[in-house]
């Protein structure tokens, strides 16, 4: 895959009523592969303020790590079976999240990526929602 590439972002919360919350983003960013593992860089905008979030998404084997450094401050690990603590602090204040994967499918071709990640949040050690997210790295057109 080229290194100039395209991040397209889209996420589902289904909440404790049923509740569904979707987002979608995309970003311009950057692709490299170093120790057989898969990188992605990008810098994402922090709505209602001037300043930018650098993200790096980790792609490992039944292991995604997203990275976010600036407005927010979290590093989300995605493991295949596991429950995985961390702590996501803000210009407000801070939590603990908790991420229990169920799910990583990866499938990738000579010029794309496309991962799908299922797994049960908890904020502060109490059940937040059920959670997928499908992370699209493609590369960017000349």
């Amino acid at each position: 895959m080229k290194e100039e590439v395209i991040i397209s972002i889209k996420g589902l919360q289904i909440g404790k009523d049923s509740e569904r919350e979707s987002i979608t983003s995309e970003h311009e960013g950057r692709f490299f592969e170093r120790d057989g593992k898969r990188y992605v860089m990008y810098n994402e905008n922090t709505e209602g303020t001037d300043e930018t979030t650098k993200c790096l998404i980790k792609i490992g084997f039944n292991e995604v790590v997203v990275t976010k450094r600036g407005a927010v401050n979290v590093e989300m690990p995605f493991k295949m079976g596991a429950k995985k603590l961390t702590n996501y602090d803000t210009q407000f204040g801070g939590f603990t999240l908790g991420f229990r994967t169920k799910n990583i499918s990866c499938v990738e071709t000579d010029h794309a990526i496309s991962l799908d990640i299922d797994y049960v949040l908890d904020m502060n050690y109490e059940y937040m929602a059920d959670c997928h997210i499908n992370i699209r790295i493609k590369e960017k057109e000349s």
